[in-house]
């Protein structure tokens, strides 16, 4: 549930189902590029350079641009599998 104010009034927006899958996806691609798995990790992070149309649908279904989910894949990347994870955990505490 996503609360808007709006002229001091607060407007409870539930997002929909359909809405919160497509962004469980796109989740679940970020936790992949931090998995310690290197097959995963390396097919999550190809994915998330959005070299596809696959990921363009999906970042659209989830009402997401596509060039900051792939930022996100770039920093996960960069980090690299420990210290990725500790960026979700705490990314994912922001968002709660």
């Amino acid at each position: 549930m996503v609360w808007i104010e709006n002229n001091q009034e607060r407007i409870s927006v539930s997002k929909s189902p359909e809405l919160r899958l497509w962004q469980a996806v796109i989740w679940r691609a970020l936790q992949d590029c931090a998995n310690e798995d290197p097959r995963v990790r390396v097919e999550a992070q190809v994915w998330m350079r959005g070299q596809t149309d696959y990921f363009h649908e999906v970042c659209d279904m989830a009402d997401f641009k596509p060039e900051y989910v792939m930022k996100a894949g770039k920093v996960l990347r960069d980090l690299g599998c420990i210290r990725g994870k500790k960026w979700l955990q705490r990314a994912r505490e922001k968002t709660k």
